[in-house]
């Protein structure tokens, strides 16, 4: 097992002159071998289906317009544009919400770490009612998709055997962001370390996971501590 990460240092960033692996479902997923990345899928029940019609339309437009690869410029405003109201949408609570019920999520907060430092790092996660954020690192050769789908394959199975039913568990795809440097880091760290609050959820209703560096630094910077040296953004 290589060693756990104590830093941002030690963790490597996109970069833009490397290869990009591309893959596409519904929506197109960019990966980097050992590339930090930062990671969305969520309950098919989540957001009404009227809503994911009107945004995919307004997204493919945008895309028609702003090809890949795309610049830090613009792809701070795809997610301002179109994230930004997928995570309103999902905090709001719509949909049957299962992953508030703890012996529920148990099986996916387990899922996320059960692999911890032999297919990747993960650096931080929530769980919340009817969606995923996790912040991770893959180690080569085992690759974002394939991890991520592995997640949501193995949740989907004991989730649906739990509650006694059948069908689709998560939406079929999922939104990812590949982490550009030390400070794309934190405010993802942060984004996932707030949205519970942000959802106005009880501490019973979501599981929160955090890598002890990432833990370390967000706890210093709350109290209003100096950041460990490598960690500061």
């Amino acid at each position: 097992m290589p060693p756990r990460p104590q830093s941002t240092d030690e963790l490597r960033f996109f970069d833009p002159r490397a290869h990009i692996a591309q893959a596409k479902n519904r929506l197109p997923h960019w990966d980097q071998h050992g590339v930090a990345c930062f990671i969305t899928f969520r309950l098919a029940d989540s957001i009404p289906q009227e809503k994911l019609a009107q945004w995919g339309s307004e997204r493919s437009t945008w895309f028609a317009a702003n090809p890949p690869p795309h610049s830090e410029e613009q792809e701070r405003a795809y997610h301002a544009r179109f994230t930004a109201c997928i995570e309103e949408w999902l905090d709001a609570g719509s949909g049957s919400c299962v992953l508030r019920d703890p012996s529920v999520r148990v099986f996916v907060a387990g899922a996320l770490t059960h692999f911890d430092g032999d297919r990747h790092w993960q650096h931080a996660a929530v769980v919340m009612p009817n969606h995923v954020h996790a912040l991770f690192s893959p180690l080569p050769p085992h690759e974002m998709e394939v991890i991520v789908q592995s997640w949501k394959g193995f949740t989907a199975r004991m989730g649906n055997r739990h509650l006694a039913r059948t069908g689709e568990f998560w939406m079929k795809d999922y939104f990812d962001r590949l982490i550009r440097d030390a400070a794309h880091f934190w405010r993802c760290a942060r984004y996932i370390r707030r949205n519970s609050e942000k959802a106005s959820l009880r501490p019973d209703e979501f599981t929160l996971y955090e890598a002890p560096f990432v833990r370390e630094f967000l706890d210093a910077e709350r109290s209003g501590g100096f950041p460990a040296a490598g960690q500061r953004s």
